[in-house]
């Protein structure tokens, strides 16, 4: 099984954008749920741990692998959706008051509001991640730890879902996503991890 897994809890008492700026780290209560499912995780067959290369997403993936005594390999298919840089320092509560049409470009369509980098792009990535970690790790459960708009790209493509329902569903932190086997869908990891 190849599953994504949305990073935990960030650090950011200042409300900021943080897209990819480095710095932006697990706070204690996103550490100590990514322990608790790194204990949930212990007993399964995990064969490999994958990461977008931006802090919050390798300490995840860190805490993930370390029972497991894998290494976490960075790939840049995970990392987080670019469109978010456009307001990357910028408190959130500010971002209407900065770039109104942009915004409600993205609240009207998110995947077309960013051509430089279209949502369909970003879940094409995670799923070609997806395809050749099952490739690498076929028997075994492979762990690539992203960001939301990524995942939520890739759900709803994998389970040929159009772009227009990325508004409507919330993947939560340390949320995750089956990517293979098809159709993608959320999945409760812990949940899983105690039958298998």
């Amino acid at each position: 099984m190849i599953v994504g897994v949305r990073h935990a809890r960030v650090w950011n008492p200042e409300g900021l954008v943080y897209a990819s700026l480095p710095g932006f780290h697990l706070s204690d209560a996103g550490r100590a749920e990514a322990e608790g499912l790194a204990r949930s995780l212990a007993s399964a067959p995990v064969a490999a741990v994958d990461a977008s290369p931006l802090d919050r997403a390798m300490e995840t993936a860190e805490i993930l692998a370390r029972p497991h005594g894998l290494e976490v390999r960075q790939d840049v298919r995970l990392t987080e959706w670019s469109f978010w840089s456009n307001w990357q320092g910028l408190r959130w509560d500010k971002i209407r008051e900065r770039d109104p049409e942009l915004l409600d470009a993205y609240g009207i369509d998110p995947a077309a509001c960013f051509p430089e980098d279209p949502l369909a792009s970003v879940g094409e990535r995670v799923l070609a991640w997806a395809a050749e970690a099952d490739r690498a790790h076929p028997d075994g459960l492979a762990v690539g730890v992203s960001h939301e708009a990524p995942l939520m790209a890739a759900l709803l493509m994998g389970s040929g879902r159009g772009m227009s329902g990325f508004h409507s569903q919330n993947l939560p932190h340390l949320g995750s996503v089956r990517l293979l086997p098809g159709p993608t869908e959320m999945v409760d990891l812990a949940s899983w991890s105690a039958i298998c």
